[in-house]
């Protein structure tokens, strides 16, 4: 069945000369997952597996004048800092960079000047931030980055001092997994794996993860050598499914926020 707006939905099912009349304010959306560890409970698809949800969940709340279409996603991004644990894929941060440049070059030339970086992995966000200016830059795309966690809504379902160390693969993705792909999930083997940066917040006056004036580089052993920040055993169907549809409902409103957004105004 064709969708009443046919510039709402997915880059890759339109037909080259439907770029002829493209609206002014259509947005491209470049989801960014991974493929790496995520512990001995949750499989290594995790980062790009929430993020395609959370926009395939999105996509039938859009607003009938919204004009957005879902890029490819990328599944292989900058995951150096999981090298020690097997199954997991990377790129370098230049080759991540020079990836998001010529894509970012691709969809300026199709006429789109709207570009939103949906992210699934902490480790790419570095990366991003760098990304958007440079497309600013080089194309004068209105570009942004934002994590898909960032549109969730969690009060009353994660104590905030527990999220702000649930880094990877802990309560908040091990939930977001039960309500999406339960099948890939070992729960018999979910832990509560508590991250060193609790010890370097509680510890450190300047150095740590959570608002410390020095961020130290790290890798994922580093700060726990399970692979697992957080409580994983806490993991539920219910909290996965109120932040994976809060965050649906809160990315499609901010689409239409982005449409009109001029940062030159």
């Amino acid at each position: 069945m064709t969708r009443p707006n046919r510039w709402q939905g997915y880059w890759a099912d339109l037909k080259a000369p439907d770029f002829a009349d493209l609206p002014e304010d259509t947005i491209a959306i470049l989801p960014l997952g991974a493929t790496e560890q995520h512990g001995p409970h949750l499989p290594l698809s995790v980062d790009s597996t929430l993020t395609d949800a959370v926009l395939s969940r999105s996509l039938p709340q859009w607003k009938a004048d919204t004009h957005a279409l879902i890029l490819p996603t990328l599944t292989i991004t900058k995951s150096n800092e999981h090298l020690a644990h097997a199954g997991t894929l990377t790129l370098s941060a230049r080759t991540l960079l020079a990836m998001l440049e010529d894509i970012g070059a691709s969809v300026a030339r199709a006429g789109v000047r709207r570009l939103v970086l949906v992210n699934g992995h902490g480790g790419n966000t570095a990366i991003l931030e760098i990304a958007v200016r440079e497309l600013r830059v080089a194309h004068g795309l209105i570009a942004a980055h934002a994590s898909w966690f960032g549109f969730t809504e969690t009060e009353g379902l994660i104590d905030l001092a527990d999220s702000a160390h649930d880094l990877h693969a802990g309560d908040i993705e091990t939930s977001a997994m039960l309500a999406t792909r339960p099948d890939l999930v070992d729960m018999d083997q979910a832990a509560n794996s508590p991250p060193k940066s609790r010890q370097w917040q509680s510890d450190m006056r300047w150095t740590g993860l959570n608002g410390q004036a020095a961020r130290p580089g790290w890798v994922i052993d580093d700060l726990q050598a399970s692979g697992v920040c957080g409580d994983a055993s806490a993991g539920s169907i219910a909290k996965g499914e109120a932040m994976l549809d809060s965050a649906a409902r809160n990315f499609a409103d901010f689409l239409v926020e982005f449409a009109k957004f001029e940062p030159a105004s």
